[in-house]
């Protein structure tokens, strides 16, 4: 199994340069003997799938991370470090870590498949002069925000899993996965703060808690949200110091919000119709349905709204209506009016 490891070098992923502080790459795959009819010995190893690999680095935040965005686009990257080309990867890990007066630090990790190729030759790097993030604020949705100086730790985290599904093969080669899921994804938020006049929600509650990031000129230049449930809130105290509180909070939809569909236009039409869903949250549309009928995509998707055609095929009448279900990165909504195929 390769195995390759490198501190304060470069990377590309996807066109992007960065100033890593450590990385390492591996890549493997499953060899099983073929048997002949007849004989007990094998004289022939193949490969069941792919060659998988993992890698794994950490850089400081500078900017706008576009690494972050992969956490909903699903999108494969490829990239380079120190000569070495992989592709075909796919993001399953991303935290994000911060403790008192020092710079925002993150790590994240990926599953790729296929070979690498090149040859490994390590080429030292630094950062240079570009300066590094820090903590503005941290706040709740409708309950207060705390200064990024009373905060004591912070850490951000997102995981899921890479599933690959192969056809089958007639030859020996490592083919390429034929799709690829991207499954169990959530995203979390822990926080230590010294600011008790902050009223946190109850644990077991709904909530929305973000980040943000700020250069030295106290721009903000980065966001992470958390929408979910508040599953830890405690504080404590010890003789001679302050009082401390700690939170955590989970969600299992990626910290976007459920889609909204607020208005059908128009409420009937015949098959073939072309039918406008408004509301809120309506990017990255994964599937639309009416009573468990698929409803092509006409319009581009956006965050307001998109078009869909009614098919050919569904039953019509005034007893085949009901709401229209939509689902995204975020979730299931159902709209609150109905649409009725005459």
């Amino acid at each position: 199994m390769p195995f390759y490891t490198a501190n304060n070098v470069d990377l590309t992923l996807n066109g992007t340069g960065y100033y890593v502080s450590n990385v390492s790459l591996s890549s493997s795959a499953n060899i099983n003997p073929v048997k002949k009819i007849g004989s007990i010995l094998s004289d022939e190893y193949i490969s069941d799938g792919s060659v998988n690999g993992s890698l794994s680095f950490s850089y400081f935040l500078t900017g706008e991370d576009p690494i972050k965005d992969l956490m909903i686009s699903d999108s494969p990257v490829s990239g380079n470090f120190c000569g070495l080309y992989f592709d075909s990867g796919y993001l399953n890990q991303y935290s994000l870590s911060f403790d008192a007066n020092q710079p925002v630090s993150v790590s994240v990790g990926f599953s790729f498949f296929g070979k690498v190729s090149g040859s490994f030759a390590k080429r030292s790097s630094s950062l240079g002069d570009i300066e590094t993030l820090n903590m503005s604020d941290f706040r709740f949705s409708e309950t207060g925000v705390v200064n990024g100086e009373k905060i004591l730790s912070l850490n951000y985290s997102y995981n899921s899993s890479v599933q690959p599904y192969y056809s089958i093969q007639e030859t020996g080669e490592n083919p390429l996965p034929s799709r690829i899921e991207i499954l169990s994804k959530t995203v979390s938020m822990e926080a230590s703060t010294n600011d008790y006049s902050i009223n946190m929600p109850s644990t077991g509650l709904r909530c929305k808690a973000s980040m943000s990031m700020k250069n030295s000129s106290g721009v903000e230049k980065e966001t992470y949200e958390v929408s979910g449930i508040m599953n830890s809130n405690s504080s404590q105290v010890a003789v001679g110091d302050m009082l401390t509180k700690n939170l955590s909070v989970t969600q299992a939809n990626l910290a976007i919000e459920s889609p909204v569909v607020s208005q059908i236009t128009p409420s009937s039409g015949a098959t073939g119709s072309h039918v406008i869903l408004s509301g809120s949250n309506l990017s990255n549309v994964e599937n639309v349905n009416l009573k468990g009928y698929d409803l092509a995509f006409d319009t581009p998707t956006g965050a307001t709204g998109f078009g869909v055609a009614i098919p050919t095929g569904i039953p019509t009448g005034s007893v085949f209506g009901g709401p229209i279900e939509v689902r995204t990165k975020g979730g299931l909504g159902i709209s609150t009016g109905t649409f009725v195929v005459s």
